[in-house]
């Protein structure tokens, strides 16, 4: 090709002006004008997408002699008149150009001006995507490139690549690059990476149901006497699996090919018989078929290849992707130790909540950091770090209060407290005992076993205080309703207090360690900012909405109660109630009509009587079959109830297990040999979170004229 030893424009023109004598005389016969490239009148650089760059026909080479055609000659004016160059007038700028960045018309004056070959050896150190991408970009390139006179730029280019598949047969060497490093879609020109391999398409998944159809759709396009052989050579056709819109997958085969091999079936296996009709050759047939097997096999075996490469290449790209992951996840990860976020992240590993916060967009990305990055994403990441820095300074205040409440549970059972009354736990926390140590030693410290020795040693003071303290706090509730109330007034069993979110009565002796009153917890999900009232949730009695109250309607029903049991409500204490053996008597519901009698203990006829409009219950001898009977039914009814412990058991520093009545007469029968039959009120207790509601058995209704037939029916009336 004479242009490809055209020599350099620029040296031509640089030589002509030094042998020019007459600058202002040119004459066309005389003097050598420099040659140009020119391109076509759509020479434009066009628009991202490519539009009017591509060869509508990009399966075959453009001609090069259309190619040449388009070249022309420019002569160059230069003027003797004066040595200063005139002033250049500005052009308006095309509004599609106004954001590109660099000069304008670099690869233009490539084209134009610099030499093929060396343009040629420029393309030789170029990938076959560049090639591709290059051959978009302006219609010079484009016209150069799919040339075939540009054919060896291709295959330079290809063999450049290692392990890549060697070209196909049916493919030349444009369509084969577009084929494996191509990512636009061969159909309507949008990002594509989907690559049907054994139909050697490239497309979207919205143009594959339209560029390669299935068997049935195919079939309409035959004739009746081919239709009924398709299953003779439809093996021989590229298929590919194609996703439907259902999500279902179907066969689909490439339609120029389906119909190029059923035309060849047709021309070289059919023959007319005696009857005039095109039947099937069988010596033809078979030759037919071991010659188009060669063809599939040959095929089968490029496209293994193919995706063998393909799948090859999407390894290596997510391994190179991820190595920048990592590598940017390091660059992060070292920045936010040398800020001092390193306890954070150990806390979120600790925790197995890392892959949250690396899985972060700002972090998972395929590109490394650089400063300008991180100030961008460093505000996003500590402000996630900060929530997390408060998570564990949360945990670590936690685990510290949780070793001091072991210590201060142990204080309490050694001492042998909680029979007498100790201070919950929630008004241990508010003494401020152990607070420095808690807040003031280093988060990151650990601390040692004897950390909170020198503040235990405070303890018997602040129980004792404390036990003042609450005490006139619960005369000063009672002296509300009995302004005449001392400290004596608190021991009397007529004395009942209520508890107002468990609507519970509660005795002067129980009112320390009831469960609302003694609750408390430390939420970790919550910034402490040094304030102990974040800690746990006081106790409940300093609440305004829970509160306990002296329930002066109760202690009347008590007194009327202690009075029909023979006790003087003035100076009758609780002990006195638990000790007393009498069964009472409900004259108003024993008076229904029917015969039926109702019996009950002290502490069922207290709760009775809020029910009861007479309120009269009295003091009952029973004898005989009839105490028996009630005797039984209450022994039954007591067992039905839950929260109960065993009496056997030590007691322990987490406190005796609780059980229902399954569970514990399975206890008592395994671990100490007491059978049911044997059971009595030695053996077990009402747990410490018992209310009194549960601790009382129900009524007795008993049939004095059916007992011996063993009826007898109860009511509970809790």
């Amino acid at each position: 090709m004479s242009t490809m030893t055209r020599k350099s424009t620029r040296l031509q023109s640089r030589r002509k002006a030094d042998t020019q004598l007459d600058l202002n005389t040119t004459a066309s016969g005389t003097t050598e004008h420099r040659q140009k490239r020119l391109k076509s009148s759509e020479s434009k650089v066009q628009d991202s997408d490519g539009e009017d760059l591509e060869d509508p026909k990009e399966d075959e080479w453009s001609s090069g002699d259309d190619a040449k055609a388009t070249r022309t000659r420019k002569k160059i004016r230069v003027s003797g008149s004066s040595s200063k160059k005139k002033p250049t007038k500005l052009v308006p700028v095309d509004e599609r150009f106004r954001r590109v960045r660099g000069r304008l018309g670099i690869l233009h004056k490539l084209v134009t001006e610099v030499p093929l070959d060396v343009i040629f050896e420029i393309f030789a150190h170029l990938t076959l995507l560049d090639i591709i991408r290059l051959s978009r970009t302006s219609r010079d390139l484009h016209n150069l490139l799919t040339s075939r006179s540009s054919e060896h730029v291709w295959r330079n280019a290809r063999l450049n690549v290692e392990e890549l598949p060697p070209l196909p047969i049916n493919l030349n060497e444009m369509q084969y690059a577009k084929l494996m490093f191509d990512t636009v879609c061969q159909v309507c020109g949008t990002h594509c990476y989907i690559v049907y391999w054994d139909c050697r398409v490239r497309c979207c998944k919205k143009c594959a149901c339209k560029t390669l159809l299935p068997r049935n759709v195919l079939c309409g396009q035959l004739s009746p006497t081919i239709k009924a052989d398709i299953w003779k050579f439809i093996l021989y056709v590229p298929s590919d699996y194609v996703c439907l819109d259902g999500g279902t997958t179907q066969e689909c085969f490439l339609p120029s090919a389906f119909k190029t091999i059923s035309d060849d079936y047709e021309q070289k296996v059919k023959v007319l018989n005696h009857e005039g009709e095109r039947v099937d050759d069988e010596e033809k047939l078979a030759a037919w078929k071991l010659s188009m097997g060669a063809k599939r096999t040959e095929h089968q075996h490029y496209t293994r290849l193919c995706v063998e490469y393909s799948n090859s290449k999407s390894r290596s790209r997510s391994d190179e992707l991820q190595e920048l992951r990592d590598q940017r996840r390091g660059q992060i990860k070292d920045r936010l130790i040398e800020s001092g976020w390193g306890s954070e992240l150990d806390y979120l590993r600790l925790k197995d909540r890392s892959s949250d916060f690396w899985n972060h967009k700002l972090i998972k990305q395929n590109k490394l950091l650089t400063d300008r990055a991180w100030n961008q994403i460093a505000p996003k990441l500590l402000e996630r770090l900060q929530l997390v820095r408060k998570d564990r300074i949360n945990a670590i205040l936690h685990s510290r209060y949780l070793a001091l409440k072991k210590l201060y549970d142990n204080h309490i059972f050694q001492q042998n407290l909680r029979k007498s009354g100790y201070p919950p736990f929630g008004d241990f926390i508010e003494s401020h005992i152990g607070y420095d140590i808690i807040f003031n030693t280093p988060y990151d410290q650990t601390l040692p076993e004897d950390a909170f020795d020198e503040e235990l040693k405070k303890l018997p003071e602040f129980i004792e205080d404390w036990k003042r303290r609450k005490t006139q706090e619960l005369v000063e509730i009672l002296q509300k309703d009995i302004p005449e109330a001392t400290m004596d007034t608190l021991g009397l069993a007529k004395t009942v207090f209520r508890c107002e979110p468990c609507d519970d009565f509660i005795w002067y002796s129980d009112v320390f360690q009831h469960p609302c009153y003694s609750k408390w917890s430390v939420p970790s999900d919550q910034d402490m900012d040094h304030d102990s009232s974040k800690l746990h949730v006081v106790p409940r009695n300093k609440e305004p909405t829970i509160q306990i109250h002296f329930s002066k309607k109760k202690s009347r029903n008590l007194s009327l109660v202690m009075r029909s049991c023979g006790l003087d409500p003035g100076t009758a204490t609780r002990e006195d109630l638990d000790s007393l053996d009498v069964i009472l008597e409900c004259k108003s519901c024993s008076r229904s009509g029917d015969g039926t009698r109702t019996f009950m203990r002290w502490s069922t006829a207290f709760v009775h009587m809020n029910s009861c409009l007479d309120h009269s219950v009295t003091r009952v001898e029973l004898s005989g079959q009839l105490q028996q009977r009630f005797l039984d039914i209450e022994k039954r009814n007591v067992m039905r109830a839950t929260m109960l412990i065993c009496n056997h058991c030590p007691e322990t520093l987490e406190g005796k297990q609780e059980h229902n009545v399954a569970g514990l007469n399975s206890h008592l029968m395994f671990k100490h040999s007491i059978y049911k039959s044997s059971l009595s009120k030695e053996d077990w207790s009402w747990g410490p979170n018992a209310s009194f509601a549960r601790r009382t058995p129900s009524e007795v209704v008993l049939d004095p004229g059916q007992l011996g037939n063993g009826l007898g029916y109860l009511s509970l009336f809790f």
